[in-house]
């Protein structure tokens, strides 16, 4: 049985909605800071209020790249990377071209999850691939699984949660196809996402770590069904 401080270990608090304010980004960092959870993930832009807000706090701060969509060109995610690394962020989560994906064109996607990784691991930066299975079939689950591990990818990860929701066999055709050291992510979940989902996700689906708005509230119950049993 983990204790309280390891399974809030195993939760990313995200907050990526468009309309966030500075203010919400440090009542999340506080939120983070007493549940001691393992990383904020934010936008880029709030990046720098993430690192200022949790210094000290043993939580880390965490960037999404090429955010929601990952359709930008590759130059621009490089950047973005670049600026996120230097300011200090210890995992960034980078969303895969889903058009290059869908179109097989693995050249593309190979190279930017190999520069991702170039730009990430001598900063011991963790690299989070986004998926968005939704859009993805089976087949291409399990070959962007495959390139990862490759790679050398930290984490793949399911979705962003502003497409569709990951499913349980989804997750199963990452774990089957997991090799080396990669570990799954599991994010894109609704926010009414609760303790049985994320025990049932740690114990049977081989999930590392999950990315929810309501990572706090979580570990919050986790904590009171520690009393109860």
């Amino acid at each position: 049985m983990m204790t309280v401080r390891e399974f809030a270990k195993h939760f990313d608090l995200a907050l990526l909605a468009p309309n966030c304010r500075e203010a919400d980004i440090v009542e999340a960092c506080a939120t983070a800071a007493k549940y001691q959870v393992n990383s904020v993930n934010v936008n880029s832009t709030w990046a720098e209020v993430a690192k200022r807000e949790l210094a000290g706090t043993g939580v880390g701060p965490s960037a999404v790249i090429g955010f929601p969509y990952g359709a930008c060109i590759s130059e621009c995610k490089y950047l973005e990377l670049e600026k996120m690394v230097e300011l200090g962020c210890t995992a960034c989560d980078m969303v895969v071209n889903i058009g290059a994906m869908r179109d097989h064109n693995y050249k593309l996607v190979r190279d930017e999850i190999r520069k991702f990784v170039e730009i990430c691991k001598p900063a011991n930066c963790d690299t989070k691939l986004i998926f968005e299975v939704g859009f993805l079939t089976d087949e291409e689950i399990a070959d962007l699984t495959k390139i990862c591990c490759e790679e050398g990818i930290s984490y793949v990860k399911t979705a962003t949660g502003s497409q569709a929701f990951p499913d349980i066999d989804q997750v199963k055709i990452m774990k089957a196809n997991l090799s080396g050291d990669t570990k799954i992510k599991v994010s894109g979940v609704p926010r009414t996402f609760v303790l049985p989902a994320a025990m049932y996700a740690f114990n049977h689906l081989g999930v590392s770590l999950i990315g929810t708005r309501s990572a706090g509230k979580i570990v919050a119950a986790y904590e009171q069904y520690l009393t109860e049993i």
